[in-house]
């Protein structure tokens, strides 16, 4: 009786033909040792499936490995990696989404903005190399820029006027008597945007069982004009906010209206230095900006609120504001000139 050899697993294949067309697996010497956990990965990984560390590897195809990115908290500093151009010909953007871990409807906002805009933000230099490799691949040629260098949490300083005289500016610093005299040639940048905020007071109370009810609910919104200006060799900039500038410097242009002096500032500038890159699509790409750099928010607790004898009430304040974003977003663009 002959022997039956099909239970011999050292002269199986590494797969089935029966099941399989192809071998999916990778081969031993290909598989990649995590350096925190010493288990092994398969080559298209960036992190190990473990325990999440960063893999050291040797990227020949970019593309082909699997990111799973991690969305990033606001608070924690990251790489941000900024759309510059597309590729229309060789663009693919289902397999430039997934490559992304992202939704494919959110990618095409972002595309079809057709401005410099954030497409991903990653926690380390080695995602940020691979991503760039990766999405050039794709058809969408990006660059890299720390959170460090658009500082979002060091908005530029506060004006409270500006002079002109004789091609110079002299920018008048916010409650302080600095001054920052200028060349107005060395003007390069003009940021136009605004500034959002929304606020809603909440007063709840307890009842058996900690059930909450809602006692009272206020909301206030708020819309405010902004200007962002950058000189040659400064990445901080400096601010025009509508309270507290002093518009004297438009002459008999000056209005009666806030609203309206800010824009005819803005047309003063940008006659004073025609060179200077104007940047007035804030607006407009503000849904696409929100995908990766997103609106802050937070909620704050007022604490016990007393409501007569023996009753307790508990108040709480929910505000968002767009802040943040706008800073960025114009500082993203002196990094950019």
């Amino acid at each position: 009786m002959a022997e039956n050899t099909d239970n011999e697993i050292k002269d199986e294949p590494a797969f089935d033909p029966r099941f399989q067309t192809e071998n999916l697996a990778y081969e031993k010497e290909k598989l990649i040792a995590c350096g925190n956990c010493s288990r092994m990965n398969p080559p298209n990984r960036l992190n190990c499936m473990y325990c999440g560390g960063e893999l050291e590897l040797e990227v020949i195809d970019a593309s082909s490995i699997k990111t799973n990115l991690r969305k990033l908290e606001a608070w924690e500093r990251g790489i941000n990696i900024i759309l510059r151009e597309t590729d229309a010909i060789n663009f693919d953007a289902n397999k430039c989404a997934t490559f992304l871990s992202m939704d494919a409807a959110d990618l095409s906002i972002i595309v079809e903005a057709g401005t410099p805009l954030p497409i991903a933000r990653v926690e380390s230099e080695k995602e940020a190399d691979i991503l760039l490799a990766g999405l050039e691949q794709f058809g969408l040629k990006c660059t890299s820029i720390k959170d460090d260098n658009l500082a979002a949490d060091k908005p530029p300083v506060r004006l409270s006027g500006i002079e002109i005289s004789h091609e110079r500016l002299e920018l008048k610093h916010f409650n302080t008597a600095k001054l920052t005299e200028t060349a107005v040639a060395d003007l390069v940048l003009i940021v136009p945007g605004s500034i959002n905020e929304s606020k809603i007071d909440s007063v709840e109370k307890r009842g058996r069982r900690n059930k909450t009810e809602m006692v009272d609910e206020s909301a206030t919104t708020a819309d405010e004009a902004i200007l962002d200006l950058y000189l040659r060799h400064d990445p901080i900039g400096f601010r025009v906010r509508l309270s507290g500038f002093d518009f004297s410097c438009l002459g008999e242009g000056k209005g009666l209206l806030a609203g309206e002096n800010m824009r005819r500032l803005i047309d003063v500038l940008k006659e004073l230095a025609p060179n200077a890159q104007f940047v007035n699509n804030y607006a407009a790409a503000r849904q696409a900006l929100g995908l990766v750099w997103e609106v802050e928010s937070r909620k704050d607790s007022k604490g016990v609120l007393r409501a007569g004898f023996g009753k307790a009430e508990f108040g709480t304040v929910a505000s968002t504001s767009n802040l943040n974003q706008f800073t960025k977003y114009s500082r993203l663009q002196w990094h950019l000139l």
